[in-house]
């Protein structure tokens, strides 16, 4: 059955160096020729010449648009590119550590109402990843994180697959047909939040997302920032913007407040 499909595997780079060279080498090592499959990467660094890093550009598409944009602009462009049934956006500081990418492929098979899956992410010390899936994100949840109490740990901590509400864009399958049903990501977002939201529009048209933690992918983090300041101001602002777009007005404005006065920025 899984011959008849084609995976599009989209993955935007920056300042992504000898983590790109070993992300693509894990898929050509992986994902083997048991369904059809293509790798497009889209170049968002005008610094970088794609065409000179030790990759097999034989399954390989590149988009060379040489400036940042942003994780889910970037990734809107590469989808326009891409030829498969299925999409998946896999960040390039990740390597692919599971065979099993089929099963995943399966599951969207078995269940035409799931619409998104999420892969198991495994960080730098090799347990799983905080926040690569969960529950919504409500205004209360702002709190319960800072003291450790998340709504959302049992999900990314699950052993076995597991309906949920988001799965993080590190390693996010999804139906193209549905990817451009929904217009793509929203392109408000630069970075962050846009997975998140991305998911909720899709449970909103009847989709269901899962987390499949039985994929696993090793994601070494947050490789194409510089500093720490640049990466917390582009994740405080795509927070508002969730909020903005997804929440009522009064938590929006309580959010904007919370972050004057206690984040300065």
């Amino acid at each position: 059955m899984l011959k008849a499909i084609k995976l599009s595997i989209i993955i935007v780079a920056y300042k992504s160096g000898g983590h790109l060279e070993r992300c693509v080498a894990s898929l050509y090592q992986k994902l083997g020729d048991s369904f059809a499959w293509e790798i497009i990467i889209v170049n968002s660094d005008s610094e970088y010449d794609i065409h000179k890093a030790a990759l097999d550009f034989s399954r390989i598409k590149v988009v060379n648009h040489r400036k940042n944009i942003g994780f889910g602009p970037g990734a809107n462009l590469g989808a326009k590119s891409a030829e498969g049934d299925f999409l998946l956006m896999l960040n390039p500081d990740t390597e692919i550590n599971g065979e099993n990418i089929g099963d995943v492929l399966e599951e969207f098979l078995r269940d035409e109402n799931v619409g998104v899956i999420g892969g198991g992410i495994i960080d730098d010390a090799g347990g799983k990843q905080a926040w690569s899936a969960g529950r919504e994100l409500s205004f209360y949840d702002l709190f319960r994180n800072n003291f450790g109490i998340s709504r959302s740990r049992p999900i990314w901590n699950s052993s076995r697959k597991i309906n949920c509400d988001w799965v993080a864009g590190t390693a996010l399958f999804i139906r193209r047909d549905l990817f451009e049903r929904l217009g793509g990501f929203d392109e408000n977002f630069f970075m962050y939040f846009e997975d998140m939201d991305l998911c909720r529009r899709a449970r909103q048209v009847g989709n269901r997302v899962r987390y499949f933690p039985g994929f696993k992918v090793f994601h070494s983090g947050g490789k194409s920032y510089e500093g720490k300041k640049l990466q917390k101001k582009h994740y405080y602002d795509s927070m508002e913007k969730y909020f903005k777009k997804n929440k009522s007005r009064w938590q929006w404005l309580v959010l904007r407040l919370v972050r004057k006065v206690f984040f300065n920025n």
